[in-house]
């Protein structure tokens, strides 16, 4: 029996038709977050608001940017 394997090369690419990342802070304090927003200076202000009303100083930043895939030419064995 013989058998053939395919294997294809793929690569991870930003979407061309993208939008600005998606992201938000969360407060590592009291893990209260920001609303998701493309404009990172709406939720630094959040962050600055938010240190304001609590004295909480500790924040983590999420992003994410929409991928696309696309098949690398020649990339078969």
């Amino acid at each position: 029996m013989t058998t053939i394997l395919r294997h294809a090369l793929w690569r991870v690419l930003p979407d061309p038709a993208r939008r600005p990342p998606a992201r938000y802070v969360q407060c590592r304090e009291c893990e209260e977050k920001s609303p998701v927003t493309p404009v990172q200076a709406e939720s630094d202000l959040w962050a600055m608001t938010h240190s304001g009303r609590t004295q909480h100083t500790l924040y983590r930043e999420f992003a994410a940017t929409d991928l696309i895939t696309k098949r690398v030419r020649g990339g078969s064995s």
